[in-house]
């Protein structure tokens, strides 16, 4: 009966053990080849922010989508687009684009800093580049 108990006792945390792990180590997500959630202008994204942040961050936060602007400022690991969307990348990317010119990126929305009233964007890559 004893032994009956523990091989039962062993089977079961064995088996939280292996869900656990599951869980706790799960795939990292390639935002690069998702497909888009959503496809939108920045303009179009910072209105459902501006207008209505706690909404919009229901339907968009954590989500990949497709954004087309204008590029305003280059720093070391981000642009921005149209002066309210900051894309956070890497280094190839950012060598590859130029200020004032038109892109289209794939990223997923990480939050709106409330401070600089920005959308934040992370694992952002270029989709289209336009001349």
């Amino acid at each position: 009966m004893k032994q009956k108990k523990l091989v039962l006792g062993i089977i079961i945390v064995s088996i939280i053990g292996v869900v656990s792990y599951n869980y706790l180590y799960q795939n990292h997500r390639n935002i690069s080849e998702e497909e888009a959630d959503f496809i939108l202008t920045t303009e179009e994204l910072y209105l459902q922010y501006s207008s209505n942040l706690e909404n919009a961050s229901k339907k968009y936060l954590d989500k990949t989508i497709q954004l087309s602007g204008e590029i305003t400022e280059i720093e070391s690991d981000n642009f921005t687009l149209d002066e309210e969307v900051i894309c956070y990348t890497d280094s190839t990317t950012i060598a590859a684009i130029k200020i004032n010119r038109k892109i289209v990126v794939q990223g997923r929305v990480i939050g709106f800093d409330e401070l600089l009233e920005l959308i934040k964007l992370d694992q952002v890559t270029v989709i289209k580049n336009k001349e």
